[in-house]
């Protein structure tokens, strides 16, 4: 077997035993994108939210079995997509984006028994990052919590933290900027709601996002607005990412 179908191919075993796990919890598993090969970077998030893009969970089956994907709905998602890329990754550089734990739920409901459902999850972690990570792939913590739970369980790979993308982490947005404000001010509008459209786009088109739903997500792109706090998490990503890039390894 061709080494690229060998990778995709136990890309794909593993993905049957994480929705084994997702339903055996009584949560609706949602894949991400599959990787093309090895990455140079790993960031880890928390776990896929219900009630923005599902109500329920027979919808968010349904919208799963249409091409929904994880990572591609909100303008932070996309956010997160343009930094990686843009700041993270030099060309020809691969990144991935995954969930430690990988069943979608409501917000309400995600902060009961986190620590002992991330126990659950965080042998297949360990086996989609040891087949996903180059050797010496950087892995990025997306959140303190996922940080801290990696930290506990002695992750063998170097770690760095980054603040979650979440529109309710606002205050550790405004914290990132303080003592850097001149910097910021430089920076702000450098990026444009256009440059998040067109990473949306992109990233879609190479997944194979159907084009409907493809073109409903850029729709409500298009309506949204790189607000202030949009733009201090875009500045923090790109100072966070591009001094890992620049020192050749992460930072501590």
């Amino acid at each position: 077997m061709h080494s690229d179908a060998h990778f995709r191919a136990r890309y794909r075993a593993l993905e049957q035993r994480m929705r084994s796990l997702a339903e055996a919890d009584g949560d609706v598993f949602l894949p991400g994108s599959p990787p093309d090969g090895p990455a140079q970077f790993v960031l880890v998030c928390m776990e896929p939210s219900l009630g923005w893009w599902a109500r329920s969970a027979d919808e968010a089956r349904e919208r799963v079995a249409a091409g929904f994907r994880n990572f591609f709905f909100s303008i932070e998602d996309f956010i997160l997509h343009l930094c990686a890329r843009r700041f993270l990754c030099e060309p020809g550089q691969r990144y991935h984006l995954t969930d430690l734990s990988k069943g979608a739920m409501l917000v309400s409901r995600a902060g009961a028994e986190r620590g002992q459902r991330y126990d659950r999850w965080y042998a297949l972690l360990q086996e989609e990052v040891d087949l996903v990570a180059t050797p010496t792939a950087g892995v990025i913590a997306v959140g303190d919590m996922v940080a801290s739970h990696l930290e506990r369980r002695g992750f063998e790979r170097p770690v760095t933290r980054v603040i979650h993308y979440s529109c309710q982490a606002g205050s550790a947005r405004k914290q990132g900027i303080v003592g850097r404000e001149g910097e910021f001010a430089t920076f702000k509008g450098s990026v444009s709601l256009q440059d998040v459209i067109d990473t949306a786009s992109d990233v879609m088109t190479s997944a194979g996002v159907p084009g409907e739903l493809r073109g409903a997500t850029l729709t409500r792109l298009a309506r949204s607005e790189l607000t202030t706090s949009r733009q201090q998490l875009l500045f923090i990503y790109k100072t966070a990412f591009e001094s890992m890039r620049a020192w050749g390894q992460l930072a501590v």
